[in-house]
């Protein structure tokens, strides 16, 4: 029997193949939407949105995180296995129903009929979701991340090219719907082929997984609330149109940062709950996966806000424009809602759920209050700075919350998080400066990139080795670097 990989070696390898998974996902679908964005108008994705936003919803309120629970345990039983596959396949069940039982509510809420027709699209495939196999889950607690990459990448792949070819035949939103439910059914049919495991029908073991994760899903409802309520106001009091703007700039300004930090925390729960007994190890992994992930999340952010006016029309074509101010504000909103991550994870596995059920509520709690004073002064971009305002708040309390009941001290915490952010700062200000003083377009975009890119590198090296060298991607890069002059 082949030896288990050690805590680091299987955290870096499951880092790296969930970054090859989502950079090939969203690699593929970023081509996508380079053509569709052509083909379609902001109208039709606005639609399809608006679509995917209810799904979305429903999906969460009614996610009670059954594969959480396989993952957070070191060992599982068949029983609890099939347990956690059946109470999925009824989570999926009841919220198609909920789907078609508020559809027309929906259409009635958005001002939009065309919205029925689409969601009793959507509560089909929900149906289908919930068959597939609970393998892949056991594949990723068994550090056996290549499973998890072909599903998703082959069921993009099938997705995209379902797209096309409906736009090609179609020319309207339709075309996204039958890509949407092409990559569901890819998925399944995946899940099953590429892993030998067949779930059966079992229930002795779900009270258990409710004890475990009831706590989640109260939290899952208020993440996606705080995470997707702007969107909601957002479709209630914009056009179609505008909308579209708004949701396709938010996504693609959120793109680079939602590719490393979760794909980074994918491997981390099931890791460190291999080392769980050993506290200061413990804690130490902590720290360093939290100064890892914001010293890659706020490089990438401050890059893309500086680039984002002209990425945005090189990308999706000029009757995008207006999309701009959108990925910029993203980019930054996507890391301060990223920057927390590790310590959730944390507070999962300690068993501390219904304190993240907590932070996640009283984030949600400060949004509202942002938007009720923001919204009928700056109209969307009232709901953008609400996101920052409810972000960079909660981060704070999380840090509190893993001090004071997870015992981990608030000084590493603090110095994880706003070193990279002081870096940001800087290295936004420098590359907005060269943006706003050249003319070219092609000398623009690339000098400002640059010199983000050094401003920030610069700014994160010497303020790593101001406060001591501790562990992190510095250090990380350093050993790299030290075993290639080696070599």
């Amino acid at each position: 029997m082949p030896e288990s990989p050690s805590p680091r070696t299987a955290l870096i390898r499951g880092a790296l193949w969930t970054v090859m998974t989502r950079w090939s996902i969203k690699g593929i679908g970023f081509l996508n939407t380079v053509i569709m964005a052509r083909l379609l108008v902001p109208e039709d994705y606005g639609l399809v949105a608006l679509a995917t936003l209810v799904v979305a919803g429903l999906q969460a309120f009614m996610d009670v995180g059954a594969a959480t629970a396989l993952l957070r345990k070191a060992e599982v039983t068949r029983e609890e296995i099939d347990s956690a596959w059946t109470l999925r396949l009824l989570q999926c069940v009841a919220t198609a129903g909920l789907i078609l039982a508020l559809s027309p509510v929906a259409a009635m809420f958005f001002n939009e009929q065309r919205l029925q027709l689409l969601l009793w699209a959507f509560a089909g495939g929900m149906l289908l979701t919930g068959l597939t196999n609970i393998g892949p889950t056991l594949a990723l607690k068994n550090y056996q991340f290549s499973v998890d990459f072909r599903i998703n990448v082959y069921a993009k792949l099938a997705s995209v090219a379902a797209t096309l070819g409906s736009a090609w035949w179609l020319g309207d939103y339709r075309a996204l719907v039958i890509g949407i439910l092409s990559g569901q059914i890819a998925s399944v049919v995946l899940s099953y082929s590429l892993h030998i495991y067949r779930p059966r029908w079992c229930t002795s073991g779900i009270s258990e997984i409710w004890r475990i994760t009831k706590w989640l899903m109260l939290a899952n409802m208020g993440t996606f609330v705080l995470r997707k309520g702007d969107e909601i106001v957002a479709g209630r009091i914009a056009s179609t149109h505008e909308y579209g703007l708004y949701n396709v700039g938010a996504d693609l300004g959120s793109m680079p940062v939602q590719e490393i930090g979760p794909a980074v925390l994918r491997a981390l729960l099931p890791v460190l709950a291999s080392i769980r007994e050993d506290t200061v190890r413990l804690h130490s992994a902590l720290i360093k996966v939290l100064a890892t992930v914001n010293g890659l999340i706020w490089g990438l952010s401050a890059t893309f806000a500086v680039a984002a006016p002209d990425l945005t029309v090189l990308i999706l074509g000029d009757k995008w424009q207006a999309a701009a101010v959108y990925v910029a504000w993203f980019a930054v909103i996507s890391s301060a809602q990223t920057a927390g991550m590790p310590l959730r994870s944390y507070l999962t596995l300690i068993g501390e759920t219904r304190s993240q059920s907590t932070s996640v509520w009283a984030e949600f709690v400060v949004f509202v209050l942002a938007a009720l004073v923001l919204v009928p002064w700056a109209g969307l971009m009232g709901l953008v700075y609400a996101r920052l305002i409810a972000s960079v708040t909660n981060g704070g309390h999380l840090v509190w919350q893993v001090a004071s009941q997870g015992g981990v001290a608030p000084k590493g915490l603090l110095l994880a998080v706003l070193r990279p952010v002081l870096s940001f700062g800087l290295a936004l200000a420098a590359g907005s400066w060269a943006v706003a003083h050249i003319d070219t377009l092609f000398l623009r975009l690339p000098t400002g990139i640059a010199l983000t890119v050094l401003v920030y590198a610069g700014a994160s090296l010497l303020g790593w080795w101001l406060i001591g060298r501790p562990e992190g991607i510095e250090s990380m890069a350093r050993e790299r670097l030290q075993q290639v002059i080696r070599r």
